[in-house]
Formats: structure tokens, sequence, C-alpha cells
């Protein structure tokens, strides 16, 4: 599979949605790649869906969990309930303990006001919890150059590939609504896509720290120190 090594089942919105995502974790295993994962909110993660992903051989799963009290995640992640997604998780971790899997279960929060008292909620129940930071998506709502004008590459355009429900391969994860568009699979293999003119043109401008030229870029704070 050229060397890669993880496959991320989801970009935005719920992957849990799809009826054929077992049958697609279970394909790239068989493909022979090493480490298949998702994120989901875990609002359907259901024995049966947990039960199928397992048999499937997933081997990562990580639920997004914001807040640090019931109060706090409702008012973060509505229509969601703080509830139900605690037991969803606990449900999950002993199916997977019942059937011996391998497969690892993570708290993605990126929100909270006390980690602590998020990490409490679930303590001694998933394997492992990381917190991230707030950006602005693209979203020049939060103009981080003008707190920052040191540009930086960003690992995204040489580490991932990104491609969007319709076979289309987006400049990366956040440009979740194909406004730059560097190849289609259902053209292409994705090896040749990589090595594109347009990928080495979008590789060029970042290391060039010219990353305003490119719209998703322009204003992402993470093409800033």
């Amino acid at each position: 599979m050229y060397n890669c090594g993880n496959v991320h089942l989801h970009n935005f919105g719920e992957p849990l949605l799809d009826k054929n995502l077992a049958r697609r974790v279970r394909y790239a295993k068989q493909k022979g790649i090493k480490r298949v994962a998702m994120f989901s909110n875990g609002s359907l993660l259901t024995a049966d869906k947990a039960n199928e992903l397992m048999d499937a051989g997933l081997d990562l799963i990580k639920v997004s969990f914001d807040g640090a009290t019931k109060e706090e995640f409702e008012r973060i992640r509505p229509p969601l309930k703080f509830d139900t997604i605690i037991e969803n998780i606990k449900e999950l971790v002993r199916i997977r303990n019942l059937k011996k899997s391998t497969l690892k279960i993570k708290v993605a929060c990126c929100s909270t006001s006390d980690k602590n008292e998020t990490i409490r909620s679930l303590e001694n129940c998933v394997d492992g919890f990381s917190f991230g930071k707030i950006h602005n998506w693209t979203d020049s709502g939060m103009d981080h150059a003008e707190t920052s004008a040191i540009r930086k590459p960003c690992s995204r355009v040489w580490q991932t590939f990104t491609v969007l429900s319709n076979g289309k391969a987006a400049l990366c994860c956040l440009d979740y609504e194909g406004q730059v568009i560097l190849g289609d699979v259902n053209k292409k293999p994705i090896f040749e896509i990589w090595k594109n003119e347009s990928y080495k043109k979008i590789r060029l401008l970042h290391t060039t720290a010219q990353q305003d030229q490119i719209i998703i870029c322009n204003n992402c704070t993470k093409s800033f120190w």
C-alpha cells in the first residue's frame, strides 16, 4: 500500500452514519493497513455497531468528548446527552474486554474548563485521553495573523491525504467543502495524485511561506507558529 500505515475513516460528520463502515474497515485491514482508526461523537455507538467494528478489525476509536461536567458537555455538544455518551463508551469497553479485542479506545477533548474533571468521568475505563487546542478551522473569525507574523509549513501537506466522500482529494482534513481539489481517486491512483503538479505547488508555497496564496491556508492558525 505504498507505505501507507494509517487510514482514518472519518473527516467532518459522524462516520457511524455510514452503513458500510465496518465493510470499509475490513477492506482496509485485508489490504494490509497497519492501523485503521476513526473519530466518533459516540452517540450512535451501540452494542451492535461495536461488535461489527471489532469483528472487522478496527484498531483505534477516539470519542470526541468535551466539557468537564454534564452541563458543560451538553452546552458544547448539543443535542448530545452526557449520560448517554458515557454509557456508550463504557459499554464499548465492556464488549472490547469480553471479546478480548485489541481495539484501543481513547477520548479526545479540545474544550474543557477542567482537564482533571474530564478525565475523572472515564478514569480507569478508556485507554487514554488527548487534549488538543481549538483553532479557527480556516475561519477568518480568529485571525491568527494579527498576533503572529511567523508562518510555518504545515505537515499535513506532506503527511496526510484527504479523500472526500465523492472521491475528490482535498487539500487537507480542514478542507471539508473541497475548496482546493488536488485530484480525483476515481480517475487516478493515490500515488499519482500525491506526486502531481498540484501537490508540488502547494508544498512549494508552504516551504516558501506563501500560504496566503492558498484559500484554505491563508488565515488558518495551523499555518503560524
